[in-house]
C-alpha cells in the first residue's frame, strides 16, 4: 500500500475515534432523571403523556402501575439537562394539558428556587388537584369547622343555667366578634348570615327577660355588642 494512502487511512481512523470520544464526552453525565411520583388517581393520565414545567415540556410518563397499597406509581423521565424544575421543593399535580382538555400532563411547581434534585428511582408524593385547588379545598374545610364551631356554642347556651346566660352570651359575642375581625370576606358573610340571626334570637330572648327583671343596663350592654357586630 503506498505511503500517501497509508497515512489517509490512519487519519481517517484517529479522526473516526476523536469523533466517538468527543460524542462519549458529551453524553456523560446526561443521564435522564428518573423517579416516580406516587397518586391516589390518576385521572385519566396515561403513558407517554408529557411532563410540564411552567408550560413547557420537560419530561414524559414513562409508565403507571398500580401497587398492592392501592395507589398509582407514575414514573416519569426528565433530561439532565432540564432536571433542576424536579427538587425537594417541587410539588406534583396531574391536570389538563394546555390547549387540550381532553389529554393529561403531569405538571411541575416549584415552591421555592433551588433546593436538592430527586434522586434518581425515588418516590415522592403527587396530587390529583392543583396547589390552588389544594388550597382552596382546605380554605373551605376551614370556613366549615368554624361555622360549626360557633353553631355548637350557641346550641350549648340552650343548657346554660339561667343565672350564666348573660354571660354565655357576652362571651357568644366576642368570639364572634373575633371571627369576624379576623376572617376574610367570604367566611365573614358567611357568619353574618348564618350566626349572627341565631344570636340576635337569643339576645332578643333574653334581653326582654333581663328588662322585666328591672336589669335594663345589662340589656343595653348586650345590644351594645351585637351592634357591633353588625357593624364589622
Amino acid at each position: 500500500m503506498p505511503v500517501k494512502k497509508m497515512h489517509m487511512l490512519v487519519n481517517c481512523r484517529l479522526f473516526s475515534l476523536m469523533i466517538a470520544a468527543l460524542a462519549i464526552t458529551l453524553t456523560a453525565g446526561c443521564t435522564p432523571a428518573r423517579f416516580s411520583i406516587s397518586f391516589d388517581q390518576v385521572d385519566g393520565l396515561k403513558q407517554g403523556d408529557p411532563v410540564i414545567y411552567e408550560n413547557t415540556k420537560v419530561g414524559q410518563v414513562k409508565d403507571i402501575t398500580y401497587t398492592k397499597e392501592a395507589v398509582f406509581l407514575v414514573s416519569v423521565e426528565i433530561p439532565e439537562t432540564l432536571s433542576d424544575c424536579a427538587t425537594e421543593h417541587s410539588r406534583f399535580f396531574i391536570g389538563s394539558t394546555p390547549g387540550n382538555t381532553g389529554a393529561k400532563a403531569v405538571f411541575i411547581e416549584q415552591s421555592e428556587p433551588g433546593g436538592k434534585k430527586i434522586a434518581n428511582d425515588a418516590i415522592v408524593a403527587g396530587s390529583t388537584k392543583t396547589p390552588v385547588a389544594a388550597a382552596a379545598s382546605s380554605l373551605e374545610a376551614f370556613w366549615q369547622a368554624m361555622e360549626k364551631s360557633m353553631t355548637d356554642m350557641i346550641k350549648k347556651m340552650e343548657t346554660v343555667p339561667e343565672t350564666e346566660e348573660y354571660q354565655a352570651l357576652k362571651d357568644a359575642m366576642a368570639e364572634m366578634e373575633q371571627k369576624l375581625k379576623t376572617s376574610g370576606q367570604k367566611m365573614g358573610d358567611t357568619l353574618k348570615k348564618e350566626i349572627l340571626p341565631l344570636l340576635e334570637e337569643k339576645l332578643n330572648a333574653l334581653s326582654e327577660k333581663l328588662k322585666k327583671q328591672g336589669k335594663e343596663d345589662k340589656a343595653r350592654s348586650l345590644e351594645k355588642d351585637f351592634g357591633r357586630l353588625q357593624d364589622i
